[in-house]
């Protein structure tokens, strides 16, 4: 008997030592509070936060929920009880005098108690837990996701830039290619008026006037600076060459996506009226994934079987191909452009 208690005794010290040596801070309760067990770290812990141990689990557990700042609580954005399986599990966050982080948590145990007969008895179990590293770990990230969020969004402005630099550019390329044609023109009716041959076949001369007029016309649509908005400029062009532009799908509502939309619909728009007589264009857009698939589509005679790039298209295959875009043209009952364009 003497010997079942030593070896009882001598194991109970054994766990004592065992709890006391562990480097969080560990405490059981009655359901009524009086402690059963706590080792050093949590009463040490305690002790600095409310100057004096552990006496009542329940009384200190009080005590330090009101001593709870809303300032560590919005710090740290923790929540005061979270459901874990069937116990509930309560967390309070201090910092102490050191700067030093601790989470205290409360939770509920079954246990059986011999005394009590068969049934379990409600045992209550609290930790404390330095979390200082992982605190200030958490604050770089946060100062991490600033920067970077700052960063992406000077990336969308920089990007903004590059595509209406780009646009800025393709306009004053229009400009410069209208400019040596309407050159080229003027030399042409300079010869014809000299020589003498005016009275004669002047259709195709007259036809590339009309030509370089409608250019002039779109470039300056282009270059208006009253309101910036593209549908009212691309509404604009087409009421004054008599087309009819309709919209089938939703428009991209990243910038970038709608302004390569726009050039090509404003090309199309008049290689339609200009060579293929035509008096409606028709957009189909489709919203797929990461990207638009748009198809531009127009009502003008239907007997071309093959299209030629000039400056027009050349110059808008390139952008949308600088922008990652993509563009293909379909001759099958009539011209078609069929585009592929990235959403930003």
């Amino acid at each position: 008997m003497f010997q079942k208690l030593r070896r009882n005794y001598r194991t109970a010290r054994w766990i004592r030592a065992a709890i006391d040596t562990y480097p969080d801070g560990i405490c059981f309760a009655s359901s009524d509070g009086r402690p059963i067990l706590a080792n050093q770290k949590i009463n040490a812990v305690c002790h600095a936060l409310t100057g004096h141990t552990i006496t009542n689990a329940n009384a200190m557990w009080n005590e330090l929920k009101q001593m709870q700042t809303e300032e560590c609580l919005l710090d740290f954005d923790i929540v005061s009880a979270e459901m874990t399986g069937q116990n509930r599990k309560e967390q309070i966050i201090h910092r102490l005098s050191d700067g030093s982080i601790w989470q205290f948590q409360k939770q509920s145990l079954a246990a059986t108690d011999p005394a009590a007969g068969n049934g379990p008895a409600k045992i209550l179990q609290y930790e404390a837990a330095d979390i200082t590293q992982l605190y200030q770990y958490r604050s770089r990230l946060l100062d991490n996701n600033l920067r970077s969020a700052g960063l992406h969004e000077r990336q969308r402005e920089l990007l903004q830039n590059i595509v209406q630099n780009n646009l800025d550019k393709e306009i004053l390329n229009a400009k410069m290619r209208i400019h040596d044609e309407f050159g080229r023109l003027l030399i042409m009716t300079r010869n014809a008026l000299t020589e003498g041959e005016i009275g004669k076949d002047t259709s195709d001369l007259f036809a590339t006037w009309k030509n370089i007029i409608a250019d002039m016309e779109n470039a300056a649509m282009n270059d208006h600076e009253g309101d910036p908005s593209p549908e009212k400029e691309l509404m604009e062009v087409a009421d004054m060459i008599g087309c009819c532009v309709k919209f089938h799908g939703k428009q991209p509502c990243e910038r970038k996506a709608l302004l390569l939309l726009y050039a090509a619909i404003r090309e199309a728009l008049t290689n339609a009226v200009r060579h293929a007589s035509a008096d409606t264009l028709t957009i189909v857009i489709a919203e797929q994934n990461q990207e638009y698939h748009v198809e531009i589509l127009n009502n003008g005679r239907t007997s071309v079987t093959s299209v030629k790039e000039g400056g027009g298209l050349g110059n808008l295959r390139k952008r949308l191909e600088s922008e990652g875009a993509a563009m293909d043209i379909r001759c099958e009952n009539g011209v078609a452009l069929i585009l592929t364009i990235p959403k930003e």
